[in-house]
């Protein structure tokens, strides 16, 4: 016992030498258009939550793979590894060639009439499709179906990767969270296990990028920070990073609440509004999501500074009185 805490304990020597390597690896900022990720230092965990219909899928299979393909260069490139407990691999494989744009004139309209149809000429188009293996596989991208596996699963996975590939990124991504555990009700399994990911990625020098159910509360009353992740009290101490997908409202606040009449429009306009960064500042970059080709386009817009997070942070208490006075005013009437 005495000889692993050994092990553990750092001098300021030691310390010193940990904070250069680590400065050392992080001279040249990964190519991405994800700003956040740039300069991402290893042992990260980002939490992105929005609420449905949005493309939280489809954003993190872009950031992913294209971060991956960007990257191969450096003696250090990234390895990726998509978990998915939402998703078929079959149907993240199609969203995938859709938003590379690999084919002409394909999106995610076409390609279902295609296969469901089973016309003549579908034969053609699924040689088209086995033709994109050539453009999309020569990079490390894995896809996993994490429906056949539990979080401590893929854990153990980080560890392994690791040891084979010493030298490289790590980054993973969970879609989404809650569908890995067991119980996604018990509260105490959810902290357990997103603090061992959390040691894990520390210890393996890896980074998690996490998709997360958002409260119901959060949506009706707007409450736009960490406390809108579902089963937050962990997720709140634990994360990096936490990016909740917002709109504006007419007076310009960010709010939950997508607008009914964006619900059938092909492309959707909202913002990625990071409500915590441990690593930097805090953002808001507007994405454009184009349903059909399942891309997103990302304008970084703007540094979120002090004052406006803390009108920010007024708002949503405000919000919270609220939603309390509405409950005891129920209470009182019954």
């Amino acid at each position: 016992m005495v000889k692993e805490l050994k092990k553990e304990m750092f001098d300021i020597k030691k310390a010193i030498n940990a904070f250069v390597e680590q400065n050392n690896r992080m001279t040249h900022p990964l190519k991405t258009d994800f700003g956040f990720l740039k300069w991402l230092d290893e042992g990260r965990l980002v939490v992105i939550g929005g609420g449905s219909g949005l493309g939280k899928t489809a954003f993190v299979l872009q950031m992913l793979y294209e971060l991956v393909r960007d990257n191969q260069d450096r003696e250090d490139g990234v390895i990726g590894i998509f978990a998915s407990a939402e998703m078929m691999i079959e149907e993240l494989t199609m969203r995938l060639i859709v938003n590379q744009q690999v084919l002409d004139n394909l999106n995610m309209l076409n390609i279902r009439k295609a296969f469901n149809s089973r016309l003549t000429p579908v034969k053609k188009f699924e040689e088209n499709i086995k033709k994109t293996e050539f453009i999309l596989s020569d990079v490390p991208f894995y896809f996993l179906n994490a429906s056949k596996f539990n979080l401590k699963d893929i854990i153990e996975m980080i560890k392994k990767t690791r040891e084979k590939k010493p030298n490289k990124k790590i980054f993973v991504v969970i879609d989404y969270l809650q569908l890995l555990l067991s119980d996604a009700t018990n509260l105490k399994e959810m902290n357990t296990v997103i603090k061992e990911l959390k040691n894990c990625l520390i210890e393996n020098k890896a980074n998690a990028i996490v998709i997360s159910s958002i409260n119901r509360d959060a949506i009706k009353n707007n409450y736009v920070d960490t406390n809108a992740f579902k089963d937050s009290s962990m997720i709140e101490y634990t994360t990096d990073i936490g990016i909740l997908f917002t709109f504006k409202n007419e007076k310009g606040k960010y709010t939950l609440k997508m607008d009914k009449e964006k619900r059938n429009l092909n492309e959707i306009e909202f913002y990625a509004y990071c409500v915590k960064n441990r690593t930097g500042r805090l953002f808001s970059d507007q994405l454009i999501f184009n349903k059909l080709q399942q891309r997103f386009k990302i304008n970084p817009i703007k540094v979120i500074t002090q004052e406006e997070f803390k009108k920010q942070q007024n708002e949503n208490e405000i919000n919270r009185e609220k939603a309390a006075d509405k409950k005891l005013t129920a209470f009182d009437v019954i």
